[in-house]
């Protein structure tokens, strides 16, 4: 699996949580890329081949009007959730899907 580019929207105790089981984590806190747009989002991590974890609705949409090529995009609904059952959820679609290509996919956690 490449690298995961948590976008703004995620929790940073849910991206260090998903590094402790062994994921390549980076997230746009770390990379300095915090108020970009959703599309400048997507163009960041697909030119470095990552795929997105979101917690942003919005970038399912985006998706499905704007036809841009990336290199997989994660996401999860937070409402109701704890850090713990997120960090569990995304682990799992992780771990389940490790050894696929994601490009130009949508997973589910």
């Amino acid at each position: 699996m490449r690298t995961v580019y948590a976008d703004e929207n995620v929790w940073m105790p849910v991206v260090e949580g998903l590094r402790r089981r062994g994921w390549d984590m980076t997230s746009a806190r770390e990379e300095e890329t915090l108020g970009d747009t959703d599309r400048e989002h997507l163009e960041y991590a697909a030119e470095r081949g990552w795929t997105i974890l979101t917690f942003d609705d919005d970038f399912l949409s985006l998706l499905d009007s704007a036809g841009i090529e990336h290199c997989g995009v994660i996401f999860v609904s937070q409402h109701g959730k704890d850090i713990g059952e997120l960090v569990r959820r995304i682990d799992a679609t992780l771990d389940d899907n490790a050894d696929r290509d994601l490009d130009g996919k949508i997973l589910y956690a």
